[in-house]
């Protein structure tokens, strides 16, 4: 697992009363093979390090895609809301981060999410859910601009789904 020069990894996490240990926006890119993990020819993955805001008293399981909150300018995070826009996307949550912590969430490269109240389907391009807060749905459709990411797998409502990630809104 890669490492920043301070001693923090992509699973890090820290309390509010600890206080942020990056600055809000500092991205960890992972290389494709990173301290003898297994996914090699998978491509590196980049992480942003961001808060879960405080305000929302809700933490994020690991597959939660993260949206900014709305009018901030700093990587401050809440759960997505149904039918946001992709332009909003920040991450996907791939461990617990409570409210009011700080911690990195996947930007770019493959990893978990959590399906909608639909499941996701095999090999199409994912939306932010239309029924359940933080969860995706896969369009059915060929999209070119407004896809967070494209499932490898087909899974039932409320699974996490393994997905290429590419969220614009960090």
């Amino acid at each position: 697992m890669t490492t920043t020069a301070a001693g923090i990894v992509s699973t890090t996490v820290s309390t509010a009363a600890a206080g942020a240990l990056a600055p809000l926006g500092f991205e960890l890119e992972e290389p494709a093979e990173s301290g003898g993990d297994t996914r090699t020819g998978q491509g590196p993955r980049i992480w942003v390090y961001v808060q879960n805001d405080a305000a929302a008293a809700t933490a994020w399981l690991p597959g939660t895609i993260v949206t900014r909150l709305a009018a901030a300018t700093t990587e401050l995070g809440i759960i997505a809301p149904v039918n946001a826009p992709t332009a909003s996307v920040m991450g996907v949550a791939q461990h617990a981060i409570p409210a009011g912590s700080f911690g990195f969430i996947l930007k770019r490269g493959l990893g978990e999410v959590l399906a909608d109240t639909g499941g996701i389907a095999a090999n199409l391009p994912m939306v932010v859910g239309n029924a359940v807060a933080g969860r995706a749905d896969t369009t059915g459709v060929a999209a070119t601009t407004y896809a967070l990411g494209f499932s490898t797998e087909g899974v039932a409502a409320a699974a996490l789904a393994t997905c290429w990630i590419n969220c614009p809104g960090a």
